[in-house]
């Protein structure tokens, strides 16, 4: 699966704004349901971190844990993937990184998923034996 990019100012802080966050030792994870059938994943790295390579470095490194992490969500989110100041040591391994991504965005699936069944207005399911006879 390949990610799509958050390109737009509003669409960052909406993730940052209505979303549930959850932090690890090297990002803080921003999620956000966006109604879509895609996923879409935005890194802010900011001057803060470095120069240019190592801006980049730290894009890559975050590129390559979201596409190897097998807790990123299938469908209907936006993530904002924020590194923290530790990222920029210079020889930090992705397996580090794609750990602490996994962690991060197993906390935040629990909320979800809390919040999801716990919506109001939601309808019960169904039992078998519940349903109308024909």
């Amino acid at each position: 699966m390949r990610a799509h990019s958050l390109r737009r100012t509003s669409e960052f802080r909406r993730a940052f704004r209505e979303g549930k966050a959850a932090a690890g030792k090297y990002v803080v994870v921003h999620a956000v349901p966006n109604g879509l059938e895609i996923v879409r994943v935005g890194f802010p790295v900011g001057k803060k971190m470095g120069g240019a390579v190592r801006r980049n470095r730290i894009k890559r490194l975050l590129r390559e844990a979201v596409r190897l992490s097998s807790v990123t969500p299938n469908r209907g989110y936006d993530l904002v993937i924020v590194p923290r100041r530790r990222m920029t040591v210079p020889d930090l391994r992705c397996e580090e990184v794609l750990t602490d991504l996994n962690r991060a965005l197993e906390q935040l699936d629990v909320c979800l998923i809390r919040e999801m069944t716990e919506a109001p207005g939601a309808l019960p399911r169904e039992e078998a034996g519940d349903a109308p006879e024909a």
